[in-house]
């Protein structure tokens, strides 16, 4: 059964189709779904990333549907994308028009900016330093 043992995070977001663009522009690859025209499917290594629409897709409680409609969407989340280019990235996000949160800086184990996708989720992308560990 494909997908049943893949760690998978999913991402409530306010328009489906541009959230999607974006990931696919950094290296994300999407797994064709056109049975669930309220999802987008997308892959970054084994990590299943689900995108589904904020306002179509179910909830499975209406707390749950209050909390994600009224409110601000990605408080709290960040994920952690590696790149082979981070200058390509980082000028990537800048032509998109999108936030940085924290400017291209080297950390001990790679070179990384953070920055916020149109849904306010963090995303810190990570051009690893030749010869570290990556795990």
């Amino acid at each position: 059964m494909r997908g049943a043992r893949q760690l998978k995070v999913g991402l409530r977001v306010g328009d489906l189709d541009a959230s999607c663009a974006l990931y696919l522009k950094v290296d994300f690859r999407q797994i064709p779904r056109p049975d669930e025209p309220r999802l987008r499917y997308l892959t970054f290594g084994h990590t299943w990333l689900i995108l589904s629409d904020r306002y179509q897709h179910g909830y499975h409680n209406a707390g749950r549907e209050q909390a994600a409609v009224s409110g601000p969407l990605g408080g709290g989340v960040v994920l952690a994308i590696p790149v082979s280019d981070l200058n390509v990235t980082y000028d990537l996000w800048r032509s998109e028009g999108l936030p940085v949160t924290l400017q291209p800086q080297d950390a001990y184990w790679a070179r990384i900016f953070y920055g916020l996708d149109p849904d306010g989720y963090e995303l810190m992308f990570e051009e690893h330093h030749l010869g570290t560990p990556q795990l």
